[in-house]
């Protein structure tokens, strides 16, 4: 055992080595065991006469490892790497949306370098140039200094170099923020065409940008937001179809729209409904994925109405499922569709944080995922895509990141964390995938879309014989009934393909029978059910050279057993979420493509029944089944599931349809909650609130506004609880507030509200939150207010009245703002008001109900003449008995 000790400036490392002989490694280098080499420490002199610090440090990432390198020093007797490691950019507890990030701190985005000294980082000695740094985490930061040892001692850091291991690499990006042609405000979608062009959607500035396959900008689809045919009013999924036909999912005008490869439009379809009431296909609520299958089918992911819809190219409907829930085959926020080639879906889970795959005709085939930051785990994945072999890739929106699995769920790789740098990611959303396995990602936050390639694409792509191009890389095989898909990843140079099959193994081009000129994805029909086929492809050149042959695959025909009915399907009341009697309506349906469907069983109780328990109802065997039927729910409040099964004429049973209602028979309970502190400003983060105390209002859509007070804007939701949007932030402007409290909507959709901190009532519209009018400023005269607290609108008289707390007193004006009259003074009398908070109207006699929050009481007034109003009656004191009230604030009728 042999030992030495190095010193500098500011560290002590100490080294031991067991040797076969007794001549220490570094006494090749003038140094001997136990010699103290100089340090940075010492006299002027001495440093002076330190190395300098190694320049041009850089890198080269790739899957597990990173390879550093360096100028040589002279004289130098070894290198010193210094290196720490981060996550990327991390959120801190204030930031909450990347759509404001820039105005919390994007100042975060541009500190690459953390600082790695010689004291704070771990030592990496004796290193040469290249070093190569294995068995390394992908996404996680890499950071290095470099340091040079001699004999006269060891030289400061060099310049902090970042690198971040990663299975796929960017190879090109394209984009900044901006609304010129080339650059995005808020990309989302992405799709690519048969001949490579990219186009991107646009969300905030409703355009379709189209690029060339270097991303070098081409045209730009639609301008203003609006509803005329080619424009958009936030468009986000995009897919094209075999002949180039761009599909536009027009999410907030609730339909799609169809362009030709010349941007030409060619037709529409959908328009907006609620699929809880009962809507049938052809209508969607915020739709946001599409995608397109090898026959121009159309699938699109109806996002707030949780199903998926499929079409024909023209927009014919051809089948729907799918339903609000966390159970197999239900959705909570259905983001993105993917189609592999043998015409699986694949469909992006947002709330329920996993991906579930279906077949082609909706019948549920398998899940994976749940909440987290491990592989496997997501947080919020939106976009997905598969390439030609069947992989699919999920953007784990949250954890900025891309995740790779196999077709059924196996995870693969993962690579991504949050930053701005090349090869980093910011929120990321949409993501295609090319012929050649390039993977194309929508860094929405930074506003940009990146190009990635695996590592092993890189790697393979060496020089070739010239006229000589490299076999396929891998061909994928997935057996059916009576036949065999294949797919492969494009050979560039490559004209057309051969495939060569046999049942023996070691197929060859001379073993095996060729079929020429195929094209993936490639369906090999008209085998024998139960025989293995092996199968190899040659990638052919326009001269006719033929590549060396691909891996072996191996698949083997099979009967696809499709007895049993499919697609049970289930819904209470034509989706009502509550029903005060246990008498309810269901209404059921299922299909069989054998037997048909002969008979159906329901029950509250999940075991599956067998064909001969009692309480099967039987009807005359039908292909496609479907009925309304009465029912009644089991005694006792609370919710209740309902399973219904079915079956064929040979006895076979379907997997359960079901779905719940609440049943409440005694009174008001609690059915929903949503919401958590935040400032959360997208669809993704809505429902997050900074003191959300204040403003409630419902219009006559059922959809509830509140007044996020604390974080100075309106949100809006469905009943269910869902975000649709929201609009002001902090200020003084048109459409600013500061500190909002009350808000009413009129039946002409106009919301009414009332920004208090800038003593004025603002009006919008409650469709889009645009800006309408204001009235009022701070003061006591007619019109003005001081802390206006609550509003109120008869719509049958056509009078809005406002609580004008701080000056004790109530205000009656049209819905223009034009001042009618004000009642009220400082006191506790009947009449008068102690900082009185909300206020409601009963429209059928015009009577006006003000909370006298410093006076426990609720005041009724008539309002029924030009007059000033009538009191007609007070009730409530201060306590905590029933009657009795301690500040109260809100009303409703």
């Amino acid at each position: 055992m042999v030992s030495f000790t190095v010193h500098s400036a500011n560290f002590h490392v100490r080294k031991e080595y067991m040797m076969d002989n007794d001549r220490h490694p570094l006494a090749r280098f003038g140094l001997m065991a136990g010699e103290s080499l100089p340090s940075g420490g010492g006299t002027a002199a001495e440093h002076v006469d330190l190395p300098p610090a190694p320049a041009n440090v850089h890198m080269t990432v790739g899957d597990g490892q990173i390879t550093l390198a360096w100028d040589p020093i002279p004289e130098a007797l070894f290198y010193n790497i210094y290196f720490k490691t981060s996550r990327g950019v991390t959120r801190e507890a204030k930031e909450f949306d990347r759509f404001r990030y820039d105005a919390v701190g994007a100042e975060r985005f541009q500190k690459t370098k953390i600082g790695v000294t010689k004291e704070n980082g771990s030592l990496i000695d004796t290193a040469t140039p290249p070093y190569q740094h294995s068995d390394l985490a992908n996404g996680t930061c890499y950071h290095y200094v470099v340091t040079a040892v001699t004999k006269k001692g060891e030289s400061a850091e060099s310049e902090e170099v970042v690198g971040i291991p990663s299975p796929y690499l960017c190879v090109m990006e394209f984009g900044t923020e901006g609304y010129d042609d080339g650059e995005f405000k808020s990309p989302t979608g992405i799709a690519l065409d048969p001949e490579g062009h990219i186009y991107v959607a646009d969300t905030d500035t409703h355009t379709v940008q189209k690029f060339d396959k270097e991303g070098r900008f081409l045209a730009r689809l639609g301008d203003e937001p609006g509803e005329a045919e080619g424009q958009f009013y936030y468009p986000r999924g995009l897919a094209c179809d075999s002949e180039g036909n761009l599909i536009v999912i027009d999410a907030n005008n609730h339909r799609v729209q169809k362009f030709d490869k010349e941007g030409n439009f060619l037709t529409v379809w959908g328009k907006f409904g609620f699929a809880w009431k009962g809507a049938s296909q052809g209508v969607f609520d915020n739709p946001w994925g599409v995608a397109v299958d090898r026959n121009d089918n159309v699938y699109i992911a109806d996002t707030l109405n949780n199903r998926v819809q499929k079409y024909t190219i023209e927009g014919e409907p051809l089948l729907m499922w799918g339903k609000e829930g966390a159970f197999d085959g239900a959705f909570f926020y259905c983001r993105d569709v993917a189609v592999d080639f043998v015409g699986n879906i694949y469909v992006t889970d947002e709330i329920n944080n996993r991906v579930q795959k279906f077949d082609s005709r909706g019948n549920f085939l398998a899940k994976w995922g749940r909440e987290g930051k491990g592989p496997g785990e997501f947080n919020a994945p939106w976009g997905i895509a598969v390439d030609a072999l069947g992989n699919i890739y999920v953007v784990d929106t949250n954890n900025h990141r891309i995740q790779k699995f196999t077709s059924n769920g196996v995870f693969i790789c993962q690579w991504g964390n949050r930053g701005w740098t090349k090869g980093q990611l910011n929120f990321p959303y949409g993501i295609a995938v090319d012929r050649e396995g390039f993977v194309y990602v929508v860094d929405s936050g930074n506003c940009r879309v990146m190009k990635y390639a695996s590592v092993e694409t890189q790697k393979a792509e060496e020089p070739q014989v010239s006229g000589q191009l490299p076999a396929p890389a891998e061909l994928s095989a997935k057996a059916g009934d009576t036949e065999v898909s294949l797919a492969w990843m494009d050979v560039p140079g490559a004209a057309s393909y051969n495939l060569y099959y046999h049942t023996d193994p070691g197929v060859t081009r001379q073993t095996g029978t060729c079929i020429e000129g195929v094209n993936s994805p490639y369906t090999h029909v008209g085998l024998s059910n139960g025989t293995s086929y092996r199968f190899v492809l040659t990638a052919v050149t326009a001269e006719g050279t033929e590549s060396e042959p691909s891996p072996e695959v191996e698949a083997t025909p099979s009967m696809i057993d499709m007895a049993a009915p499919q697609n049970a399907y289930i819904i209470i009341n034509h989706g009502a979420f509550m029903t005060n009697l246990p008498d309810v309506v269901l209404t059921i349906s299922a299909n069989d493509v054998d037997s048909g469907v002969a008979g159906y069983y329901i029950s509250e109780t999940p075991s599956t029944p067998t064909a001969t328990t009692p309480g099967w109802v039987d009807i005359e065997p039908i292909g496609k089944f479907g009925e309304t039927v009465p029912y009644t729910l089991s005694p006792g409040d609370g919710q209740k599931t309902i399973y219904v099964w079915f079956k064929d004429g040979g006895g076979n049973i379907s997997a359960p349809g079901n779905n719940a209602i609440l049943l409440n028979t005694s009174g008001y309970m609690c059915v929903n909650t949503w919401g958590k502190a935040g400032s959360g400003a997208h669809l993704l983060q809505g429902g997050e609130f900074g003191t959300p105390s204040f403003g409630l209002a419902c219009d006559q859509n059922s959809d509830l506004y509140v007044v996020d007070t604390g974080n100075c804007r309106i949100q809006k939701f469905n009943n269910a609880g869902n975000f649709i949007q929201l609009w002001g932030m902090f200020g003084t402007a048109p459409s600013n507030f500061q500190n909002p409290t009350g808000i009413a909507v009129d039946e002409k959709n106009v919301v009414y509200v009332c920004d208090t901190g800038n003593h004025r009532i603002q009006r919008f519209d409650a469709r889009n939150g645009a800006y309408l009018s204001k009235w009022g400023r701070q003061g006591g005269g007619d019109g003005q207010f001081n802390a206006p607290w609550g509003v109120a609108v008869d719509n049958k008289r056509g009078y809005v009245y406002v609580v004008d707390s701080a000056n004790f007193r109530v205000q009656k004006f049209d819905r223009t703002g034009e001042f009618i009259m004000a009642w009220g003074s400082f006191g506790n009398a009947d009449g008068q008001f102690y900082f009185c908070r909300g206020i409601a109207v009963d429209e059928t006699d015009g009577a006006v109900y003000v909370v006298d929050m410093g006076n426990h009481r609720i005041q009724k007034f008539d309002t029924s003449t030009n007059f000033l109003p009538q009191l007609l009656g007070t009730w409530g004191t201060k306590g905590q008995e029933p009657g009795q009230f301690w500040n109260p604030w809100g009303i409703a009728i």
